[in-house]
């Protein structure tokens, strides 16, 4: 499963569903999915998505923290990072009826990993490697692989890949830098071809971007080095076709292919955006390219690309009930049905409390006025979008809208609330006041 193969790495916030599937579209083998931390995984709800005929993994936000389709089912590996071998067997068995494979993430240099004893922090506890892959393989029917660096010394990395191969691992990938080496800066072929010669399972060569231009090049480095497979990142990123044989299509094409997909699997707008930023060639110029990333509405940037009557047309016909079925768990684990909140809010009115008080103030100082205990406010997110909610006494209210961040859903309801019950407002352009309608019935009489 592993020879003779042409793989796309993970890549976190760029490895995703759509950008899978344009990979495996232009010949690549095997895509492994970006990188999911085990307790995370752990902590989703497995939602069925017939509107996108995929299987959804969210987070307690709503969040998309994984998203299959059958498309790929035999080609995708999913990535984890973990440090706990049990963590790491039951997000495993939560996964694996939906992909190809698990792999572990055991070079990722970032602080997030290294902190939480995951990525590369690995590499230097050999016992530990050991422990997570040989519980992953006792409860998994797929085959089971990780991915690491190389060390400071070639004697220890040589001594650890011979301790991964004997917990009977499926493949080994390896990226020829240390955790302290710049993606600037040259791949090891060196110790690439070393660690092929003493090991009996497949090995993956990972980091070679620099050196590679298209599939003639892969399958260059692949003789060169006498590894069995390639794998790469940052190439794809410029150009996903660059997997096509014998050459690549345009970046402008590919990125169109991409974008479609984007539309079809509901791709959130900063996954989108932050995508696009490595797709070399896929604008007219610098001042197109910031024109075009800068925009906050997903049609804008279909337009660009001349895809606004295909998104026009997905758009109407679909009705996603993701985020109906997600509330309605959510409110199950809440123990309690809140209140739907009814107002036209937009950016422009929450924008014209700028410089005055804000809606989520002026309530929490008429509550206490008024004999009221604390409110509680929090947010649900679902693909980057907001809902605010707010807890009065035993009364929980939410208000659902097109709400970017966290900051402006609880305003939005606490808005929402003030004109529900005809608390006065002050209108930041005018100054004026919107007087309540008709006296409220304070809780102390007042």
């Amino acid at each position: 499963m592993f020879s003779g193969k042409y793989i796309l790495s993970p890549m976190v916030r760029v490895g995703g569903l759509p950008f899978r599937l344009t990979c495996l579209d232009y010949g690549a083998d095997l895509v492994y999915a970006e990188e999911v931390i085990a307790q995370r995984l752990l902590k989703c709800t497995k939602i069925l998505n017939e509107t996108l005929d995929t299987v959804d993994f969210l987070d307690e936000d709503g969040g998309v923290c994984f998203r299959t389709t059958s498309k790929e089912s035999d080609k995708v590996i999913f990535q984890m990072g973990v440090s706990d071998p049990d963590v790491a067997a039951q997000a495993a068995q939560m996964i694996e009826p939906y992909v190809a494979g698990i792999d572990v993430n055991m070079g990722c240099p970032k602080d997030y990993s290294i902190k939480g004893n995951m990525g590369a922090a690995l590499l230097t506890q050999p016992e530990l490697i050991k422990k997570i892959l040989c519980k992953l393989i006792s409860v998994c029917s797929k085959p089971v692989t990780c991915k690491i660096r190389i060390l400071e010394s070639e004697e220890e990395t040589l001594s650890l890949c011979k301790e991964i191969e004997s917990t009977g691992v499926a493949a080994l990938a390896v990226h020829g830098r240390t955790r302290f080496t710049r993606s600037s800066h040259p791949c090891n072929y060196d110790i690439i071809q070393k660690i092929k010669s003493i090991m009996s399972i497949p090995v993956i060569l990972n980091g070679a971007s620099l050196d590679i231009n298209n599939r003639s090049d892969m399958t260059e480095m692949i003789k060169k080095t006498g590894v069995d497979s390639i794998m790469i990142a940052r190439a794809a990123w410029y150009n996903p076709s660059i997997f096509r044989d014998p050459e690549p299509v345009s970046v402008r094409e590919a990125v169109q292919k991409f974008m479609k997909y984007c539309i079809d699997y509901e791709c959130p707008l900063h996954i989108l955006k932050y995508t696009m930023g490595k797709f070399r060639g896929a604008f007219k110029d610098n001042q197109s390219s910031l024109e075009v990333t800068r925009h906050i509405e997903t049609r804008l940037i279909y337009n660009y690309f001349g895809l606004g009557d295909y998104y026009n047309e997905v758009a109407s016909k679909r009705t996603s009930d993701i985020q109906e079925e997600f509330q309605k768990k959510k409110r199950q684990k809440l123990g309690e049905d809140y209140k739907v909140l009814q107002a036209e809010i937009t950016p422009t009115i929450l924008q014209s409390f700028r410089g005055l008080i804000a809606p989520r103030q002026i309530l929490n100082q008429w509550l206490e006025a008024n004999g009221f205990s604390k409110p509680k406010y929090w947010t649900t997110e679902h693909n980057k979008i907001f809902t605010g909610y707010l807890q009065i006494d035993n009364d929980t209210y939410a208000m659902e809208g097109n709400f970017k961040n966290k900051k402006t859903a609880t305003q939005a309801v606490s808005y929402a609330y003030c004109l529900k019950h005809h608390i006065e407002l002050r209108h930041y352009k005018t100054g004026a006041r919107t007087l309540s309608q008709s006296n409220c019935q304070c809780k102390n009489g007042g």
